[in-house]
């Protein structure tokens, strides 16, 4: 049997199967570009704050310390420093003192009138553990300090503390422990932020290089999982930079590990260039250190 179909008919047919075809195309094509959106979206850059300046001075004394002091109007007349350590130094029992792995730091505050914090002032340096004296160290201040009485403080503490320079510190590190580049630095923000003690891991500045006892296992790095970590680092970067305490640590550690001064907002401003191939590039350059 054989179907006939007038001219009109075959036209519609023809016409339908044009447009139904029409149509699945751009289905097809708008599905794809949906995808392709949503994978521009997942990796596109950050939109990072501007963060403002720290504001701090910094100088070395003629002892070869260094000083940071930050002018702030909404804190106490904060001071603190820090010493290094030898691996047998006995632990005080002063709750001014608190210690690291390779240092000892001591904070006093003198609240808000300086004057008459002053002779309480006096009492704590002449009351400072002698085990702890002629220590390489730096010192940090925060506060409303005039240039003047900030250098004077410094001056007196780093002659009754008999502080040395710290130019000679190099980093101790156990045997088959790894050392990082020191760039970038967004690879080092993302290298200590996977580290389960942050405290294992500091600068060399000698070599320019990170001491890291331990490399933790890494699971695959991928553009999503990267991305999500930018955008969790990055918002907490922000908060933490607006908060004077914060900001207190970060100078000390610009203090201590003789960081250099834009070495943070380096940090910062690298995230958008930080890719997989550059984390995976800068873990193979993690040397391992066997003596």
């Amino acid at each position: 049997m054989k179907l006939r179909f007038s001219r009109t008919s075959l036209n519609l047919i023809i016409f339908t199967c044009i447009a139904l075809i029409g149509w699945a195309g751009i289905d097809k094509n708008s599905k794809v570009d949906e995808l392709n959106s949503e994978t521009i979206n997942v990796i596109s850059p950050l939109e990072l704050k501007n963060l403002e300046s720290l504001n701090q001075q910094s100088w070395t004394s003629q002892e070869g310390i260094q000083v940071i002091w930050q002018s702030r109007l909404d804190t106490d007349f904060l001071i603190r420093v820090r010493g290094t350590r030898a691996d047998k130094t006995p632990l005080i029992d002063n709750h001014k003192i608190s210690w690291q792995a390779a240092y000892w730091q001591w904070d006093i505050n003198m609240g808000t009138d300086f004057a008459m914090a002053l002779d309480a002032f006096g009492q704590l340096l002449k009351g400072f553990p002698a085990a702890l004296k002629g220590r390489a160290g730096s010192i940090i201040l925060q506060g409303p300090w005039s240039p003047e009485i900030a250098r004077l403080i410094s001056a007196r503490i780093i002659k009754d503390l008999d502080l040395k320079s710290l130019n000679e510190l190099k980093t101790a590190t156990n045997n088959n422990s790894h050392h990082c580049p020191w760039q970038p630095v967004s690879a080092q923000f993302w290298l200590q932020d996977q580290l389960m003690q942050p405290g294992l891991s500091q600068p060399d500045m000698v070599s320019k290089t990170w001491g890291i006892e331990q490399l933790p296992y890494f699971s695959a790095i991928t553009p999503n999982s990267l991305h999500s970590w930018k955008q969790v680092f990055s918002q907490q970067w922000q908060v933490s930079w607006a908060k004077p305490k914060k900001q207190f640590d970060m100078l000390s550690d610009l203090a201590y590990y003789r960081l250099p001064a834009n070495y943070l907002l380096q940090g910062y401003w690298q995230i958008n260039e930080l890719t997989p191939a550059v984390l995976e590039d800068y873990l193979a350059q993690c040397r391992r250190d066997v003596r």
